[in-house]
């Protein structure tokens, strides 16, 4: 199985100069635990998650802080890319989300537990 049968590909994103409170706000409102900074050409910056906003709240600085400031560089993995190497990409780097790229472009966000049912099906079936 694929990225590209498991991913979410309705994403919310923010633009690397939104301020930190605008970013927040998604998280909240829309519930959401990570979100893909976009610089202006559409290109990835980084991923911004909820370790992300909770360190930026307890610095005490984020009122000064833009999307660009809170975001880390994230596991990133192509739609094409079996299951298994999503999983091994995302646990090298200690993340429980890859962003979906192709092309240079953002298409989609998958995250362990968009994974860990078709890989537990996957193994079932071979038994």
């Amino acid at each position: 199985m694929k990225v590209r049968d498991v991913m979410t590909e309705d994403l919310v994103t923010a633009a690397a100069d939104d301020p930190a409170e605008e970013v927040f706000k998604e998280f909240v409102s829309l519930s959401v635990h990570g979100v893909p900074v976009l610089d202006d050409d559409g290109t990835l910056v980084g991923l911004v998650t909820s370790t992300d906003v909770v360190r930026a709240l307890a610095s005490g600085d984020w009122e000064h802080m833009k999307a660009s400031d809170l975001a880390r560089e994230p596991v990133t993995v192509a739609p094409d890319d079996d299951l298994e190497k999503a999983l091994d990409a995302m646990a090298a780097q200690g993340q429980d989300r890859a962003v979906v790229v192709e092309d240079g472009k953002v298409v989609g966000v998958v995250t362990v537990m968009d994974v860990l049912p078709a890989v537990l099906n996957e193994e079932g079936s071979e038994r």
